[in-house]
């Protein structure tokens, strides 16, 4: 199944960041990218369940290529697929400084998810994660 997102791979993990067209998905991407982490897939992102885990790859026509707004289309250097273990939903803001966790579903697959917009420092938190540097204290980061 394609769904609309854009997945980035860390060095231990990835992440799938949801949110409308405009939300910020390709910077956060490539800020994340810029920080070390690969793209797996922007704008379109093929999730397959396979063995317990969810595996994110871009279609094969926009593998390797990310939107740069008020640019364009670039080429990069992409890694084919990722296991997911954790999204953002950028149109979603946190009920509380301290919310209770949410989570997020697909082919019976239950993940953490973050409401990610006006979280302060998201890209600095997302890059410990990616990194395998941070986890959450309710779920290890699983």
């Amino acid at each position: 199944m394609t769904i609309h997102g854009c997945v980035i791979a860390g060095a231990a993990r990835a992440v799938l960041i949801l949110g409308a067209a405009g939300a910020g998905k390709s910077s956060l991407a490539l800020d994340l990218m810029a920080r070390g982490a690969r793209l797996v897939a922007d704008d379109r992102v093929v999730l397959q369940a396979r063995d317990g885990a969810l595996i994110a790859s871009a279609p094969i026509s926009l593998a390797g290529l990310i939107e740069v707004r008020g640019i364009g289309i670039a080429r990069v250097a992409a890694q084919s697929s990722a296991a997911v273990s954790l999204v953002v939903d950028l149109d979603r803001a946190a009920a509380a400084r301290l919310p209770d966790p949410l989570t997020w579903q697909h082919s019976g697959i239950t993940l953490r998810l973050i409401a990610g917009r006006e979280v302060p420092r998201l890209c600095t938190m997302l890059e410990l994660w990616l990194r395998g540097e941070m986890d959450f204290t309710d779920d290890a980061g699983a």
